[in-house]
């Protein structure tokens, strides 16, 4: 169970391929272009995100959607109908902003009518055009002093207040945005109402200097917040989080979004390429039924999770998560065997649920090479933690009774897991409050696991006694009431990744119950774990990840309109209560 929360807490981060041809005028951008940002129309993006909105939280619409509206208004004010329903592209160079204040910028309109777009910005009066060198026009600024450019292209006018870019649009270089835009990276792109790119490595080499300094003080202000805290070793975790974060912009090659607004919910599609020299992980080489399983598990859990991928990389993050337990410490050697136990099985395939409803309650499928060292590595884990010297070890006692029931031809190991309250105490810091949040979001004084294997795969259920982890076994094995039956949750799968490294579904209502539940023990009041008026209807939202060659990721988000009133009505009356407000 270590390796599943390690990995579920630490992993977060999203493809869809482009239905249509590449558009004729990315032959045209500049190949070495930092940012560009693609529109379908102001007014279909619009229309898109109010319905959205008023989907999702008519309180929030009443506010949101007349702003959107007057901003909208005003557009077609300045420019025109037409302007509003054309699809655009805009390229930006990030680079130190003019006296201006503003960086330097072309607009791409995908309009044929070179002078109805010129006139649009000039508000109804057509400009005066000075023909320059290569096709491009200077006219005066319609919006104050100093001069714009155009260009009259193919399908699109190229116009904005910097000469150089509007002139590589009207002379293309050999290399052109087309072939800079790999198809991985063009599907997120291309797809939605709203697509960005981003040249990182352009922008990480351009601003190396500033990112170092960025770094260097962020850094001093974690070593000034760990000398004013109670437990100065829990900042090196977090340093050594961001301090990766830092490191992996030299990594990056380029990175492009794809956001889509409905009534249906908000979809997020995304692709990071990394440098061909970066360490990426490659996907594995399966059939998809380990993930398809996912919509076996029963329908009451806070999280669905599916990872597949190198028992190394669980391994770091189960160090880093330790690291986190135990600040500023080293890990005794029983528990380093256990993890490099962790890190000899090769390939993991995990898909399993967790919730805290009651405390902390799991049942996990694991595919290895090994299945019985699986078992082996996990004992030696909690056994290791408990022999601990120190903060790590929060156990007082790790009781392993091997082979203790059979069922279906399999034979479970039960653990018990008693925690030490001093110890609890000791990492919050001596927070009587933490302390009673981390005993509430686990169910009380100890953890339970079932564990055991078909030589196939291990089973493992986290549950207090032999009836409950039977009946998830059986529910399993045999089908019946699962999570996939429900159409909430379908709707979610199907907008993720088909086959994924990492893909997580979440429960809206199961993660409102947990957060009540951690903030009811923290403030000493139970009465906030009464959510009475939280959407009994499901609702769920998703992410997945995937590994893509040669060296990029795959990622894909997905958050339905019905998450969001479960949020609304759940969390904010809890939040009115911490705070002495009567619920409205």
């Amino acid at each position: 169970m270590i390796a599943q929360l390690s990995a579920w807490l630490l992993t977060v981060t999203l493809a869809q391929a482009p239905t249509e041809p590449a558009p004729a005028w990315l032959k045209v951008v500049p190949g070495d272009i930092d940012v560009v940002v693609r529109s379908r129309g102001i007014e279909s993006t619009s229309r898109d995100l109010t319905d959205m909105l008023r989907a999702m939280s008519p309180r929030a619409a009443e506010t949101a959607v007349p702003a959107l509206t007057q901003l909208l208004d005003q557009f077609r004010g300045q420019l025109g109908e037409d302007a509003a329903k054309t699809p655009w592209a805009a390229l930006i160079r990030a680079v130190p902003p003019g006296p201006d204040g503003v960086l330097p910028f072309a607009v791409l309109v995908m309009e044929d009518d070179s002078k109805a777009v010129l006139k649009a910005l000039g508000s109804g009066k057509e400009p005066a055009l000075r023909p320059q060198d290569g096709g491009v026009d200077e006219f005066d600024d319609p919006h104050g002093e100093g001069s714009w450019y155009a260009f009259d292209g193919a399908g699109f006018t190229a116009v904005g207040p910097d000469r150089s870019l509007v002139a590589a649009v009207a002379s293309p270089a050999e290399k052109a945005f087309d072939a800079t835009l790999t198809p991985g990276l063009a599907g997120p792109f291309l797809s939605g109402d709203v697509g960005l790119y981003v040249n990182v490595a352009r922008l990480a080499t351009r601003y190396a200097d500033q990112i170092a300094q960025g770094r260097q003080t962020f850094m001093a202000a974690l070593d000034q917040a760990a000398q004013a805290s109670p437990n100065p070793g829990s900042m090196d975790f977090v340093k050594n989080l961001y301090g990766g974060l830092f490191d992996s912009l030299g990594d990056a090659e380029a990175l492009t979004l794809g956001l889509d607004f409905a009534a249906e919910g908000l979809r997020l599609a995304g692709r990071l390429d990394l440098k061909a020299a970066a360490d990426s992980a490659q996907p594995a080489d399966d059939d998809g039924a380990t993930l398809a399983d996912l919509g076996r598990l029963p329908a009451d859990a806070g999280f669905y999770v599916f990872m597949n991928m190198q028992a190394s990389t669980i391994q770091k993050w189960q160090a880093m998560s330790l690291s986190m337990m135990n600040p500023g410490g080293k890990l005794d050697p029983a528990t380093a065997r256990a993890l490099e136990g962790f890190e000899k099985l090769g390939r993991l395939e995990t898909l399993g649920t967790m919730t805290f409803d009651g405390g902390l309650r799991g049942f996990n499928v694991i595919k290895t090479s090994d299945p019985k060292a699986y078992i082996a590595a996990t004992e030696a884990m909690l056994t290791g933690m408990k022999g601990s010297d120190g903060p790590l070890n929060v156990y007082k006692d790790v009781k392993i009774e091997r082979d203790v029931q059979e069922h279906r031809g399999i034979r479970f190991t039960h653990i018990v897991a008693t925690f030490d309250e001093e110890k609890l105490a000791k990492l919050a810091a001596g927070n009587p409050q933490g302390s009673a949040s981390l005993k509430a979001m686990m169910g009380g004084d100890a953890l339970g696991y079932w564990i055991g294997t078909d030589d196939r795969r291990v089973i493992q259920a986290t549950t207090p006694d032999w009836d409950r982890a039977r009946a998830q076994i059986d529910q399993f094995l045999d089908g019946g009431k699962s999570v996939g039956d429900q159409p909430a949750f379908q709707a979610v799968r199907s907008a993720l990744a088909d086959r994924a490294s990492f893909l997580m579904i979440l429960s809206a209502q199961g993660l409102v119950r947990m957060m009540a539940t951690q903030l009811a023990a923290t403030a000493n009041k139970p009465e906030l774990k009464d959510l009475a008026d939280l959407p009994s209807e499901p609702a769920y939202f998703g992410l997945s990840l995937t590994p893509a060659a040669p060296n990029g990721y795959e990622f894909r988000l997905s958050v339905p309109s019905p998450v969001v009133p479960v949020f609304e009505k759940g969390m904010l009356p809890v939040l009115q209560n911490l705070q002495g407000q009567a619920p409205r």
